[in-house]
This record gives structure tokens, C-alpha cells and sequence, in this order.
């Protein structure tokens, strides 16, 4: 049964991000950042219109997907401190 006490318990722990959590997000900011620059890079070496635009695509996605991580980053630090 659901009680008020762990909800409490449950939203008291919710604004707090963990080591293991933080050192996630971190790699996944590492991973997001070599994959827009080899897209970016693989955009430079394309033959065709086409391919250059879909790498210059996927580099933009990983940049995008990287603020996106750091925002939820900064809004959780936000929220502990």
C-alpha cells in the first residue's frame, strides 16, 4: 500500500544525483561529443550532397543531445545546492 510517508520519502531523494549518476551523464556527454565530431568529420569526407547532409544531421543530433544532458545536469545541480 502506497502511503504519504513514501511519497515523502520518495520526493525528499528525487532533487539529489548520485556519484554513479553524475559519472554517467559524464560519459554519456564524452560519447555525444566524439560522435558529433566524427559525424562532422565523416560530413567533410562524404562524395555525395546527400551523405554530407545526413552526417551534418547526426552531428547536429549529438550536439543537441549534449545540451540536452547538460541542462538536466545544471537544473539537478540547480536543485541540490
Amino acid at each position: 500500500m502506497y502511503t504519504q510517508q513514501q511519497n515523502n520519502q520518495q520526493q525528499s531523494g528525487a532533487g539529489k544525483i548520485s556519484t554513479k549518476e553524475l559519472l554517467y551523464v559524464t560519459d554519456c556527454l564524452k560519447n555525444e561529443d566524439l560522435l558529433a565530431k566524427l559525424a562532422a568529420q565523416a560530413a567533410t569526407e562524404a562524395f555525395t550532397p546527400q551523405l554530407k547532409q545526413q552526417f551534418m544531421q547526426i552531428a547536429q543530433d549529438r550536439l543537441n543531445h549534449s545540451d540536452q544532458l547538460l541542462s538536466a545536469l545544471q537544473q539537478q545541480t540547480n536543485l541540490t545546492h
